[in-house]
């Protein structure tokens, strides 16, 4: 392999690496269907997210923003190397935060992307060891209010869906924390 080949695979991998599982940023006419997406619906919060039977969440809803309580929210892919491996980060910060009142929830966008049923996606939450809520944005309301154009995103809102700490791409379960616990600091100050 000459040097300009060797090069060209190293950028590639640590880009992939870097920027983690981007969505298809397609054309102006994924654009315009967004956009008519967004107008046949209510875009605007709270966001009634779908959960689904698997280990350590319940079939049901989670409503994002809950009034009063901080939330952290993981914004994942199922087939993204880097989400898949950023979830043992945001369950170590889980079991960091159990002793505070603060909800937690891994969704994933149903609107683009992969589409599993619930019982796949709890097949998946499974082979994962995940062990919170996990939910299905099904028509990308909450990832477009919050900007998500590549994954993990991990973010901690207060109880007005406030964004007070964002990271996209991976992180340790230390700075998750530490950014939860400014989003607990900011919402105690604003009561």
């Amino acid at each position: 392999m000459n040097r300009r080949a060797l090069l060209a695979a190293t950028t590639a991998v640590t880009t992939l690496t870097v920027v983690g599982c981007l969505d298809d940023m397609g054309s102006d006419d994924d654009t315009d269907a967004t956009e008519e997406r967004i107008d046949a619906v209510d875009s605007s919060p709270p966001f009634d997210i779908r959960t689904v039977d698997a280990p350590g969440s319940d079939a049901g809803t989670v409503r994002v923003p809950q009034a009063g309580r901080v939330m952290l929210i993981n914004f994942t892919r199922l087939f993204c190397p880097t989400s898949q491996g950023f979830l043992s980060e945001v369950g170590e910060a889980v079991v960091r935060l159990r002793r505070r009142d603060v909800g937690v929830l891994s969704v994933i966008d149903r609107s683009s992307g992969p589409q599993p049923s619930p019982d796949e996606l709890a097949d998946w939450w499974r082979e994962h060891d995940g062990n919170w809520p996990i939910g299905m944005d099904e028509n990308g309301l909450l990832n477009d209010h919050y900007g998500i154009s590549g994954f993990p995103v991990a973010i901690a809102i207060d109880g007005t869906g406030e964004t007070h700490w964002r990271k996209d791409g991976s992180t340790t379960a230390h700075n998750i924390v530490a950014g939860v616990e400014a989003a607990l600091e900011a919402q105690s100050r604003a009561e």
